[in-house]
């Protein structure tokens, strides 16, 4: 260390003083004889052993010279810890004081009443500072956007709270507003003076990019909503086409051969001939007729929901004789609106499609109820089959175009079960009219749903 080489010159000026101090008492008493009179002294108190005197002077001069060389050691030993220690605490502080200024995060202390008294860059960068040194002596409550927010923090911190709320929102010196998440404790600090950490990161770009996606996303459900009522549209106009055009026409041939097969002056291979064309108009009428149900049910229509369902659901008890289907609703779902009617009667036809597929049911729950004092109406389909994992993609796409459907409407839609445990698919929208453009919006706002699940 710099002080090394002046403590040295120090020390050997004090054994030159030492030197010479000796030598002159030396000569001093040679010159008085010095010893000499002090013995003679003595010599009049002999009975008190002052002749010994001397001898034990100097044996304590002796002992204080050794015990001031050792405190001496131990001084210098002591010294040198100290001064060691003194290095690691320098070290130390300049590494922390490193960290805190190059961290990523704003970092900021603060008094109890929330003014600043250390901050990092950024931190500086966040509240619109060109330099650290600018935000010291500011109080946070000037920068919080929502000043009966920081009242609300401060008071908690009082309470020995600590605040960590992602979303705040800061005034910055330009007027511009950030968001940061943030978080606040209070402590005493090494000189028992109350003092506010807080650590700020900002994360206004990730807060655009969320608006960006759920604008996005509100606008791709709006564009599937309305591609899923062009699609029903389509539908309806095509099974009206197969009834008023396809059927007119078998109706018509079957007419004629029916008037030729009766005709009595017809050959016997003609009248086998036209019987043959109305058994076969027969069976395309019945496969145009189950057609037409497929794409547009007639029921649902003219009866309403309820009514559909359990027609439909006769029909695939009919092709599923094995499996005991029960079928419960509440008989004021008739009617709930062109779109949630049709969505909840596709979601309830996939459901017993892909049952019939690949659950091995042998017996199936379908159920209707309204919730929430009849604002919204809950379906579900349960079954007992061999069921699947449900966080596991898989190749179709029945479940998640239905996922995409309920939550357009504003709905909810989940998937439970798993491997031998059965699949129960419940949904979730609200009864009535949906505006779809709403209902996207809604969709949004209440958040992405379940992972989709493919069928």
């Amino acid at each position: 260390m710099a002080t090394g080489r002046p403590a040295e010159a120090g020390a050997w000026r004090d054994l030159v003083l030492v030197v010479v101090a000796t030598t002159l008492t030396f000569v001093l008493a040679g010159r008085f004889e010095l010893s000499e009179g002090i013995g003679g002294w003595l010599t009049h108190f002999e009975r008190y052993q002052l002749d010994e005197l001397p001898a034990a002077i100097i044996v304590m001069i002796a002992g204080l010279a050794w015990f001031s060389w050792r405190r001496s050691r131990h001084a210098a030993r002591e010294m040198t810890l100290r001064l060691a220690a003194q290095e690691a605490l320098n070290a130390q502080q300049a590494h922390f004081r490193e960290l805190f200024h190059e961290d990523l995060s704003g970092n900021m202390l603060a008094d109890g009443d929330g003014t600043i008294r250390l901050a990092n860059p950024e931190l500086a960068r966040i509240l619109g500072h060109a330099a650290p040194a600018d935000a010291i002596g500011r109080r946070i409550a000037d920068f919080y956007a929502d000043a009966s927010l920081w009242a609300r923090d401060l008071e908690a911190l009082g309470r020995g709270e600590r605040i960590e709320t992602s979303g705040l929102r800061l005034a910055r010196t330009d007027g511009s507003v950030v968001s940061v998440i943030a978080r606040l404790s209070r402590r005493r600090g090494p000189s028992g003076r109350v003092e506010i950490h807080g650590f700020f990161a900002d994360v206004t770009a990730l807060e655009d990019v969320r608006t960006a996606l759920a604008t996005a996303l509100a606008e791709n459900r709006l564009l599937a909503q309305r591609g899923i009522e062009m699609l029903e549209e389509e539908r309806r106009h095509i099974a009206r086409e197969l009834h008023d055009e396809m059927g007119q026409w078998l109706n018509a041939l079957k007419i004629d051969a029916v008037s030729i097969r009766d005709r009595g002056d017809m050959p016997q291979d003609v009248r086998g001939t036209a019987q043959s064309i109305v058994e076969l108009s027969d069976h395309v009428y019945d496969v145009a007729r189950e057609l037409m149900r497929r794409l547009r049910p007639v029921a649902l229509d003219e009866l309403g929901l309820v009514s559909a369902l359990q027609y439909s659901i006769e029909q695939w008890r009919r092709r599923q004789p094995g499996v005991r289907c029960a079928f419960d609703a509440d008989d004021r779902a008739e009617n709930l609106g062109e779109v949630v009617n049709i969505t909840l009667y596709r979601m309830v036809q996939e459901c017993l499609t892909n049952i019939a597929k690949h659950a091995g049911a042998s017996e199936v729950e379908i159920g209707i109820a309204f919730e929430e004092g009849g604002v919204a109406v809950a379906v579900f389909v349960r079954d007992n089959g061999c069921g699947f994992d449900s966080r596991e993609p898989r190749a179709g796409l029945g479940l998640v175009g239905l996922r995409e459907r309920i939550e357009s409407l504003g709905g909810r839609f989940s998937v439970e079960g798993g491997p031998g445990r059965g699949t129960e698919v419940r949904a979730r929208v609200p009864a009535g009219p949906v505006d779809t453009v709403d209902a996207s919006a809604n969709a949004v706002s209440t958040g992405p749903g379940e992972a989709g699940v493919q069928a």
